[in-house]
């Protein structure tokens, strides 16, 4: 039996192929601060996908009750997609430390100073994103009408239990972390 017969594999497969999306919708900064410096921050916006970025897609697709067949698909998607979205992930850490060097070397550092990092970081984010949107696309060509009704089902119920959590959260005395 090979590897790409077993369906316990090849589910295993597809999650973390779902959960790579993920985090390619995180790291392409829809959850992250515009800067690039990878701090959290209160308020942070979620993007297309919801409040929490990239890890609500994940969830979605999961509850959509994917076939076997469309979960091979999936794992086709993400597997052609891999190494460009590895190249640009590393890329991208790469010019965060750069910046991150910059920031913190000893004498003055001007706004001017920055801006090669910040330019480089800005594109590599945008192609991050375009790549993430190419990738939700090519996922979401392959659910049926079925699947992407209860998938917006699914969404909506998940942002109706979040608003109701932050509203017990705010109505205990708690601030939102």
């Amino acid at each position: 039996m090979t590897r790409a017969r077993n369906p316990v594999v090849m589910l295993r497969m597809v999650m973390l192929g779902i959960v790579m999306l993920g985090m390619l919708i995180d790291a392409a900064g829809l959850t992250r601060p515009a800067a690039g410096q990878g701090m959290e921050t209160e308020g942070r916006r979620g993007g297309p996908w919801g409040r929490e970025g990239g890890m609500v897609l994940p969830f979605l697709i999961r509850s959509a009750n994917l076939t076997p067949e469309q979960e091979t698909k999936v794992h086709g998607i993400l597997s052609a997609h891999r190494t460009a979205t590895r190249n640009l992930l590393e890329q991208l850490r790469r010019a965060q430390d750069e910046l991150a060097d910059k920031l913190l070397a000893a004498g003055p550092v001007q706004t001017a100073d920055l801006q090669p990092q910040l330019q480089q970081i800005g594109q590599l984010r945008e192609q991050l994103l375009q790549d993430s949107a190419q990738i939700a696309l090519e996922v979401r060509a392959i659910l049926t009408p079925e699947q992407l009704a209860k998938a917006g089902q699914i969404k909506a119920r998940m942002k109706q239990l979040q608003s109701e959590m932050h509203h017990l959260f705010e109505r205990s005395g708690g601030r939102r972390p």
